[in-house]
Parts: C-alpha cells; structure tokens; sequence
C-alpha cells in the first residue's frame, strides 16, 4: 500500500445527488446478490449471521442494500426471523454513524453495526462473514503513489510512469482487500462486487465531465503545486484488471460469475431526452460532480497554507465556472459509467 496519507476522499451528503446515483448502482446489483446468495453455503456460518457493505457512503442506501439481501436471504435460505443477522455497515472514519443507527433504531428482524476501518485493511475477525458485497467503491486507492502533472485523474495523465504508478497502486489495494476478505470470510461465503471501470477504449463514460474538472483548476489558481497536489486518489481498471484468476486463486475465492455492463447515470442523461432544462442539467452534474470530486482541490489548497477564507472563494469560483462551461455545452457532458460485476465465493 502506499505509505501516503490514506487518501480515499469523503463524500458530500448534503443533498440527494450522490445517492441517487448510488441506490441505481444498488438496484442494478441485485441479479447479481440473488446469485451469490444462491450458491451460499450457509452450513458453514454460525450464529451470528454477519452481512458485511464494504464502502459504505450513505447510510440510507447502505440500509437499503442489507434489507434487499436480507429479505431473499430469508426467502431461498429459509432462515428465520429469530436468527441473529448482523449487518455491518463499513464506511469511513469521516462518516458520521448517527444517523445510520438513527434510521434502524426500529429494525427488529436483524442488528446493525458501523465499522470505520479502511476496507483495503481486515475489519472483521477471521472467518465471522457469511455475505460481502461493496457497491462503486473500489475505485478509491489507499493512498496517491505519487503527484500527477497535466490531470486529476490518474487514467488520463500522460506521462506513461505516472500511470503504470497508480495501475500498480491498483493491483496491490485489489490485492490487499481480496485477502483480508477471504480471511473474514467462512468457507462457503461470497463476495459480490460492484468495480467502477473502464470501457475496451479506456473510456470512464463520463471524460469530459472529470477532463472539465482540471480545465477549472486550472482557470481559477494559479499557483502551479496547487495543481501538482490536485488529485483525486482513484484508479479505474479495466475488466482484465479486475477479473485477476490468479489472485482469485491465491486467495481461496471461485469465481461464480464475471460481467461487464453499462450504466446510464438518471441524473446525467436527462437533457438527452429532452426531460430537463439546459439549466438544471447543468446544475444537477455540477452538484454531482461536485458531491465526491470537491474535497481533493480543497485538501490541495490547504496543503498550500490557502486561508479558509480563499479556499471558499476558489471552490465557489471553480464550481461556477464548471457549471457554466455545461451549460454552454450539454450535449458533452451527457454521461454513462462502466462497472464489473463479480461474484466470488471462498472455498
């Protein structure tokens, strides 16, 4: 892992523009829940019953997620309602968990828990886990190998170095979180991920939105370590990175299944079909954009000794001008994502 700061970015829940997008990625995923849950072999689990979110963002879609396992897991494993299920909800430390336990302080058919622990580090004891899943997470590295230069995001800078840098950032934090699951795992428990990726053209779906975010950078600083320091701790593999049968292999898991899909983003594909206005397309992929991509340029002027007082002033320039520059233009920014979906079970 990179000895960097642990780098994975917090997310705005200051409004419905993260989660939306994130509760589609959910509803997108069950196929792939319902078979995992069906080649579980629950033999193997003890009481308790721990169901595990790897990557929690929003407490709301992470209770979501775990009552839609939850509910076919009682239908096809007939398990019963008395049964002590945990659900473990892993986010990060900046997650405020009030709320979570707030929501669910009704829930009496299963427990809940948070844990703050970094998910490319064990979280859970040896073989306690019975079903992981982490939904558009492992994208976030654990930390930056290094600074980029001409981008803010490692798919997309140039100089090959800098790249094969944070590819090889990539192979080891995949490394790292497939081994300390198949650790917390019981034999005969599975492992369903949802990886943000790249296309067969090393396209995200959404370039032109994240090339917009360095052009803005780029526009209201001029302070040239301010953009050096500007990236966003992320890496999008392609499907071969992902499905690694190698290290499935190493790492006691059988792949069940491996699928690559495209997602249309609802919120950043409405001004195509004449749904919305130029204005509030505009608006609504500035203040997603905005949602998990602001807090890397704020960490990179605080790191430059910016006064609070500039950084609010900077932020709300560049957020703007990102919004005008969509709106002179929406067509470009009209947006898909590409995910792998895997299912992994632990022999």
């Amino acid at each position: 892992m990179a000895n960097n700061t642990t780098a994975i970015i917090e997310m705005s829940k200051d409004d419905n523009t993260y989660v939306r997008p994130q509760l589609e990625l959910i509803d997108s995923t069950l196929p792939y829940v319902r078979k995992a849950i069906d080649v579980l072999d629950i033999s193997s689990s003890s009481t308790p019953f721990f169901i595990v979110n790897f990557g929690s963002v929003h407490e709301s879609n992470s209770i979501y997620a775990m009552k839609m396992i939850i509910q076919y897991l009682k239908e096809t494993k007939k398990i019963d309602n008395e049964e002590q299920i945990i659900a473990v909800h892993n986010g990060l430390p900046t997650n405020g968990w009030t709320s979570l336990f707030e929501l669910t302080s009704e829930e009496n058919s299963y427990s809940n828990a948070a844990c703050d622990q970094y998910f490319y580090e064990q979280c859970l004891p040896s073989n306690t886990i019975a079903i992981g899943f982490s939904i558009a997470s492992l994208h976030w590295l654990s930390g930056k190998p290094r600074n980029m230069s001409n981008h803010c995001v490692a798919n997309f800078v140039q100089d090959e170095e800098e790249y094969e840098e944070f590819k090889h950032q990539s192979k080891l934090d995949l490394t790292s979180f497939l081994k300390h699951r198949s650790t917390e795992l019981v034999s005969g428990g599975v492992l369903i991920l949802n990886i943000p990726c790249v296309n067969d053209q090393d396209s995200l779906g959404f370039d032109n939105c994240v090339h917009l975010l360095y052009k803005c950078a780029k526009s209201v600083t001029h302070i040239q370590q301010v953009l050096f320091d500007h990236m966003i701790p992320s890496y999008y593999r392609s499907f071969s990175e992902c499905v690694d049968d190698e290290l499935f292999a190493r790492c006691s898991f059988k792949l069940i299944k491996d699928e690559f899909n495209k997602t249309n983003i609802a919120l950043m594909d409405q001004d195509q079909n004449g749904n919305v206005s130029v204005d509030t397309f505009s608006k609504v992929v500035t203040s997603f954009m905005r949602s998990w991509s602001e807090s890397s340029l704020k960490q990179a002027l605080e790191i430059n000794k910016q006064s609070t007082e500039e950084i609010n002033k900077i932020l709300d320039q560049f957020w703007t001008l990102y919004e005008q520059e969509i709106k002179a233009n929406p067509h470009e920014y009209i947006a898909c994502a590409y995910f792998t979906h895997l299912i992994l079970k632990k022999v």
